[in-house]
């Protein structure tokens, strides 16, 4: 609205245009390093791990062993983008709660353009994975499905049921996928994987009480919801007071490695285990919380790193 010769004359007034910004990398790493900021070691680390293991096992030269594992890692770091894309794409209200740091609270990116990002890192896994072999190649396509069926199709309200399904599928598409980078899958190879799958997932719900906030919001059922923090607190604890003894029993006893290998592997588990039992259990505040699934995190990547200790 503007005066012009002593009457008021109505301008009408456009809204600036949507500026969308320009592509760089710099920013992309920025986005990427917020992205993975919360899951980057226990996804990103164990399937390198087991690369290795499988590498050193099966005595490949030099070349390959380094071909491997570059490879490996490059499979592991697109591995976690796709997830973490989807994850965050489709559940951005409870980032806003639960993690503003992330980049759709942030304001770094939209649902739509993190969408985008998951699209394109996709296409890049499957292509980078029909070059690994055809066992790599299917656990990438079964990993994909898996993650557009968990963020498009999967309602919160049946959390509880599905999470543990789905992270179990995971973890044996991303070790199966991993070790036959350097070899083919053979029974130890199956036997390592689903025991690995399996005991990841049975401690795992510590992961939920961190977020009890952002879940109520969204309507996810989780075990902390329906069951209480403190039992869910006391079930972690009771299980990493027993880890290594499992570990032990399961996998380490009946590996073939040495004695020294199986008492150093042992020692890893107790020596990281029994700390966060101890931690998680003296304090209950969310920042412990937080930690506790850190320290669980670090708990399962050196339960793989046992496999390099045991197997190789």
């Amino acid at each position: 609205m503007v005066e012009e010769d002593g009457e008021v004359v109505h301008v009408e007034e456009k809204s600036p245009r949507a500026v969308t910004p320009r592509w760089s990398l710099r920013r992309e790493l920025v986005i990427t390093a917020r992205l993975n900021a919360d899951n980057v070691w226990v996804a990103s680390l164990p399937p390198v791990l087991f690369t290795l293991t499988a590498a050193l096992r099966f005595d490949l030269d030099t070349i390959d062993l380094a071909v491997a594992m570059v490879a490996s890692v490059l499979w592991s770091m697109l591995f976690i983008y796709v997830f973490d894309t989807a994850n965050q794409a489709g559940g951005s209200e409870e980032d806003h709660a639960n993690k503003p740091y992330r980049p759709i609270p942030s304001g770094l990116v939209t649902p739509a353009g993190m969408w985008r990002r998951n699209y394109v890192g996709s296409a890049i896994f499957v292509g980078l994975s029909a070059t690994l072999g055809l066992t790599t190649f299917v656990a990438a396509l079964v990993w994909i499905v898996t993650v557009q069926t968990t963020h498009r199709f999967l309602k919160p309200r049946f959390y509880i049921l599905w999470k543990p399904i789905t992270t179990w599928v995971g973890v044996i598409a991303q070790l199966g996928g991993s070790w036959a980078i350097a070899h083919s899958l053979d029974a130890t190879a199956w036997f390592w994987i689903v025991a690995l799958a399996t005991m990841f997932i049975i401690p795992l719900s510590i992961e939920d009480v961190r977020d009890m906030g952002g879940d109520r919001i969204i309507g996810r059922v989780t075990q902390p919801l329906l069951f209480g923090a403190t039992a869910v607190r006391t079930w972690f604890v009771v299980m990493m007071v027993i880890w290594p003894a499992v570990g032990y029993l399961v996998l380490f006893r009946t590996s073939g490695g040495s004695d020294v290998a199986v008492a150093i592997a042992s020692g890893l588990m107790a020596l990281l285990c029994w700390p966060t039992a101890v931690l998680t259990a003296i304090r209950n505040t969310q920042a412990r919380n937080r930690l506790a699934y850190k320290l669980y995190s670090l708990v399962h990547v050196a339960l793989t790193m046992c496999a390099v200790i045991v197997l190789a």
